[in-house]
């Protein structure tokens, strides 16, 4: 595969002494082919395990494409069902434990768990038994922790749901009676290093964050962040996908926007809603959803 290495962007400065400055140097985009004879079609998540494979939800033709580090296609699953193997509008993936893969399957009302070759594993479903503030319907985000707990986006209560080790809810929070933690519409959930639950509100246009157990902890993100969705943490920095400003949006670890690049567009380092983000070593996967494209950076630190 060819790999171009192009500087486009300026190098953004904050106003503070001693203080990093950064740039971005794009690296390369794929899938170059149609997979399967299908190009991607709207994807809307992207997920890097531990040895560096990449997974891609798919979500125009209800299927997870399965890449490695460079972008050479290695497998695909799915196709438009309520069967297992199947899938109706997947919005989300998680496979941070290396031995597991989790999918937010929306219409389907599930979380679909894999192994890390794809074989189907089990589902999640809200059950009737479950009281009415454990059930969940809708999903758009999943994240798993380091303790095999699941965090679910359950967009039909406005909510997160967490998940036990078991697959069983233990909690739920960010819904109306959760003062400045309500959620209006949460996208996708993040959990970060030390263990803290980020949230992307869509319609706050804000990141909500949580401690572990629920409890709110702040929010951030007002007047800088139209309709966030994907996150990732790397290198001790929160990239956010700015969707609806069609750029990347990178935050320290006290929540300041240290650098953005991206405009509207198709080319090299423009984007068309961008939708998620994910990182493995130095490198920053962008999923470029109305460009049915992942463009590939790194982002570089120049002070």
């Amino acid at each position: 595969m060819l790999t171009l290495f192009i500087y486009f962007v300026l190098f953004f400065s904050v106003p503070f002494a001693n203080e990093a400055e950064y740039g971005v140097k794009y690296l390369f985009t794929f899938p170059e082919a149609p997979i399967s004879g299908l190009p991607l079609s709207q994807p809307q998540a992207i997920a890097i395990d531990l040895e560096g494979f990449v997974y891609i939800i798919d979500t125009g033709n209800s299927r997870i494409v399965k890449f490695n580090n460079k972008g050479d296609y290695v497998f695909a699953l799915g196709g438009f069902g309520w069967e297992t193997e199947e899938f109706d509008r997947p919005l989300d993936i998680t496979v941070k434990t290396g031995l597991e893969v989790f999918v937010a399957d929306f219409n389907n009302e599930r979380i679909e768990r894999y192994d890390k070759k794809l074989n189907y594993i089990s589902s999640f479903y809200s059950e009737e038994t479950f009281s009415t503030d454990l059930g969940f319907g809708f999903p758009s985000g999943v994240d798993v922790s380091a303790q095999g707990e699941l965090f679910i986006c359950d967009n039909e209560n406005n909510r997160i749901l967490k998940l036990n080790t078991f697959g069983q809810p233990i909690v739920s929070f960010g819904d109306f009676n959760w003062g400045d933690g309500q959620l209006e519409h949460p996208a996708k959930v993040e959990i970060s290093p030390d263990n803290l639950i980020y949230v992307s509100d869509q319609s706050a246009n804000q990141v909500v964050v949580f401690d572990y157990f629920g409890n709110y902890v702040t929010r951030f993100g007002k007047n800088l962040l139209n309709k966030p969705k994907g996150m990732t943490w790397s290198r001790n920095k929160l990239f956010v996908a700015d969707s609806g400003n069609d750029r990347m949006a990178v935050f320290d670890k006290n929540h300041q926007l240290i650098y953005s690049w991206g405009d509207e567009g198709s080319n090299i380092g423009a984007f068309k809603n961008p939708v998620d983000v994910a990182g493995f070593g130095e490198l920053i996967y962008v999923l470029d959803s109305d460009n049915n494209r992942v463009q590939v950076f790194e982002l570089i630190e120049v002070k």
